[in-house]
């Protein structure tokens, strides 16, 4: 009877352990798999490249580059605060940055003259699939 026991007490203490150990690994995958839902965003990088491409194909004044430079941080910081709802709202998600997309062409048509406005059309993504930096702070 002892050993009886004594088998039962071991085999419940080896499922348990074995239990634990899946809870721990189903735990550590579930907060990697948060952690990378949304993937990092950097405004500052974002912004230097999005500079980079606009400041020689616009051919950007040294008065009109502060200007942009804001528009594009302030574009960038919308997205910041919208894209934690892109894995839970899609539909809200893209209504919000497609709103913002439109501000930013509206904004900067103010700001730059019609024949920058013409090359920034140009350099503006169809879509979300380019991969620009353009694209990164657009979609």
């Amino acid at each position: 009877m002892k050993k009886k026991l004594l088998i039962a007490a071991v085999l419940l203490g080896a499922i348990s352990f074995a239990n634990a150990q899946s809870v721990g690994e189903i735990t550590k995958a579930a907060s990697k798999a948060s952690t990378t839902a949304v993937p990092a965003f950097d405004v500052a990088s974002i912004s230097n490249q999005v500079m980079g491409v606009l400041s020689p194909k616009l051919k950007l004044t040294e008065a009109q580059k502060p200007i942009v430079n804001s528009l594009v941080n302030e574009t960038l910081n919308k997205k910041k605060n919208i894209l934690p709802t892109m894995a839970t709202d899609k539909a809200g998600y893209t209504s919000k940055m497609t709103a913002s997309r439109e501000s930013f062409i509206a904004k900067m048509k103010k700001n730059i003259s019609p024949t920058q406005f013409d090359a920034l059309t140009s350099l503006l993504p169809k879509s979300a699939s380019a991969v620009t930096p353009l694209a990164k702070m657009l979609y």
